[in-house]
């Protein structure tokens, strides 16, 4: 950034709002965490899988499904991924997600 002359301050923005995206801690961070999350089920869960395997898979499933707020927890299983072992472990995450 600073090689095409972006102003410190947006560097600087950027940065912050970069090196929380996934653990939020304000209004601006927490909606980059739950688009993190939100992404990864909505677009990245079936590639995820096919290169880490179901044990991976569903440890970062727990993770990033623990991070959403109630809401978006619904929006999350209503995701058809037409896979159905991708869809049985999307149902355990929530069901261990929520004892």
């Amino acid at each position: 950034m600073e090689e095409c002359n972006v102003r410190k301050e947006l560097v600087d923005d950027v940065f912050f709002l970069v090196s929380r995206h996934e653990i939020g801690g304000d209004k601006r961070t927490d909606v980059l965490r739950d688009a993190d999350s939100i992404s990864f089920f909505h677009v990245n869960m079936p590639y995820y899988f096919v290169r880490n395997g179901v044990e991976d898979t569903k440890r970062r499933c727990l993770w990033g499904y623990r991070k959403l707020t109630d809401n978006l927890k619904g929006v999350v299983a209503e995701f058809d991924y037409q896979n159905k072992e991708l869809e049985l472990l999307l149902k355990i995450c929530i069901g261990e997600s929520e004892q």
